[in-house]
């Protein structure tokens, strides 16, 4: 035991001579830097009162800045510091780092520390980072003239001088650790030979356990310090041995579990938290150790964990919107209490996200409740027109006829009404099996337009094709590709003007793909609608789009097929003065 503790105060001495050693070099490093700023300091304070004295008087004709400034460029050079006169009511109007042209645009100095010292008691004095120079300087300041003060003068001196020599006396500090690091390491080592023997063992047997060989055991020769923590080491490993398999097991059967699981203690924090638990908010897995509810970082769920630790009792649930990895989620929370005898000693909260169905749920409410009002305009107008047809209206041929008409108007839009409703639900549901090809472009749209030509016409409206020869074909369901084209031109022809409208249908190659564009000179779409001209029953103009015969859900259509052709469709517009709807579609491959 003798050898053993001077073998140990051998290695204490080592770190005790290290550490004096380390501790004398940064406190006379950090000396030798006070006296080394205190003699750049003294310096430019003997050169400011030095050049102070020169300018007691107002030199005549320094009404004009090129003077005052060339007066300062010639002291600078001469001290070798930075020479700034400082009107008092603090406008520059010198300086030896700034030429005569540049002075006005520098700002008002009167608010300097430096500037604010030397008035007030006669010497300022300022350190600071220099943003003109780049670089930290030191400004010392006093007023000059006498027997009223005309003007403050300052003098400053960039620190590189210090900086170069402190690096000198760092070199120098790191080069002595070196040397007392190399011998305080010499020492304990010689010390450690001795000390490691029977750890080595020790130190071995650890090695091998936590590479899996869970039957290790250290034989104990001795009842000393090592023999005691090997000993300690053989239990300890039987101990962990168990508790791993029993870890194990709970982590696989959490790890199975979807739902979000977390486990906290009688103190609110986190001592467990499944993989599923840990992707949502971004935690870690707790098993050994504590996590604070302050790791979440949504602060609706931390303030539930709060309420949910101060009930500590019965079953909670709630359901509340939470940030998580995945974004804005809802979320449904189970929390029951942990119970030790009479005593409470955590919480265990299950998470499920149900942020799907509440939003299949919404969008079913939506759907339904647009579906009805959809309806719900036309049936009425047919039922009140058949009301009066009834009631005498039939007998006058001019009425009887115009009220028909307009029922088979109102039959007409409910029928095209549901068509739309039913492909939609086909698109969606992603029931439809797309035939896709090779498509030429110029072709399709000679056809699509030629279809629209007559009903453009009778409102006089122009319609353009402008596809040049050489489109390369894209890849698409030729039926879909049209029915997106015809929802897009009979828009167009839809709001413009008659007699004044024209539509424009152009093609052209667009990277790795073929745009089509479908441009008119209507309405236009207000910006603020730009973003949502594409949803279910959408319209801009409600009544204006009910009169012409539209369902709301023609753009909505054409979004999801040219989703589904892996494309994209974008739209730009202004008031009055048209639309431009644009689709691309990859080109097919050869």
């Amino acid at each position: 035991m003798k050898a053993k503790l001077s073998f140990r105060l051998g290695l204490v001495f080592g770190l005790i001579i290290f550490f004096s050693l380390a501790f004398s070099y940064v406190y006379q490093g950090r000396q030798l830097r006070k006296v080394l700023f205190q003699n750049v300091r003294t310096s430019l304070l003997h050169d400011l009162r030095l050049t102070a004295g020169m300018l007691e008087n107002r030199p005549p004709g320094w009404s004009n800045p090129e003077l005052s400034d060339q007066w300062t460029d010639r002291v600078g050079k001469t001290l070798d510091v930075r020479v700034t006169l400082i009107g008092l009511d603090g406008k520059v109007i010198g300086d030896s780092y700034v030429s005569a042209a540049k002075l006005a645009m520098l700002e008002n100095h009167r608010n300097r520390e430096e500037v604010k010292a030397a008035l007030a008691g006669g010497l300022g004095e300022a350190t600071r980072f220099s943003v003109s120079v780049r670089e930290n300087m030191l400004y010392m300041a006093m007023p000059v003239g006498r027997p009223e003060h005309w003007a403050v003068l300052r003098l400053a001196k960039p620190l590189h001088d210090i900086a170069a020599v402190e690096a000198q006396i760092d070199k120098g500090i790191e080069g002595g650790l070196y040397w007392a690091l190399l011998l305080a390491l010499t020492a304990g080592t010689l010390s450690a030979v001795f000390l490691s023997r029977p750890l080595v063992r020790i130190a071995s047997a650890a090695d091998r356990f936590l590479h899996g060989e869970t039957e290790v055991k250290i034989p104990v020769k001795h009842d000393d310090e090592i023999g005691r923590l090997a000993r300690a080491f053989n239990y300890l490993s039987e101990e962990i041995v168990r508790l791993t398999r029993k870890e194990e097991w709970l982590r696989e059967v959490l790890s199975s579990i979807r739902e979000a699981i977390i486990v906290t203690n009688a103190s609110g924090e986190i001592v467990l938290a499944n993989p599923a638990a840990s992707r949502l908010f971004m935690i870690e897995a707790a098993w050994k150790r504590s996590i604070p509810v302050t790791n979440i970082e949504d602060p609706g769920m931390r303030e539930l964990f709060e309420r949910v630790h101060r009930r500590q009792s019965g079953v909670y649930n709630e359901e509340l919107s939470a940030m998580t990895s995945k974004g804005r989620r809802t979320l449904k929370v189970t929390a029951v209490p942990v119970m030790k005898g009479e005593q409470f000693d955590g919480t265990v909260l299950v998470i499920n996200d149900v942020t799907r169905l509440r939003n299949l749920e919404r969008t079913r409410r939506d759907f339904v409740s647009s579906v009805s009002h959809e309806l719900r305009t036309p049936l009425a107008s047919i039922k009140g027109y058949t009301e009066t047809l009834l009631e005498g209206a039939m007998n006058d041929p001019e009425n009887a006829t115009a009220f028909l008409n307009i029922i088979l108007q109102e039959s007409e839009q409910l029928t095209a009404l549901v068509n739309d409703v039913l492909d939609l639900s086909r698109i969606e549901s992603g029931k439809i099996v797309y035939t896709f090809e090779s498509v030429d472009v110029k072709p399709q749209l000679e056809k699509t337009v030629a279809l629209f030509e007559p009903a453009a016409s009778r409102k006089g409206v122009r319609i353009e094709l402008n596809a040049p020869e050489g489109l390369p074909p894209v890849y698409a369901d030729r039926n879909y590709f049209d029915i997106v084209m015809r929802n897009l031109i009979d828009n167009a022809i839809k709001y413009v003007d008659a007699e004044s409208g024209r539509v424009r249908v152009s093609a052209y190659a667009s990277g790795d793909g073929v745009s089509i564009e479908v441009a008119d000179n209507g309405i236009g779409i207000p910006q603020a609608d730009l973003e949502r001209i594409f949803e279910r029953f959408y319209r801009v103009d409600k009544a204006r789009s009910r009169d012409l015969g539209g369902t709301g859900l023609g753009l909505s259509i054409v979004k999801h097929i040219v989703l589904a052709h892996r494309g994209k469709v974008e739209v730009r517009s202004r008031i009055n003065r048209g639309s431009t709807f644009t689709v691309t579609i990859p080109v097919a491959e050869t």
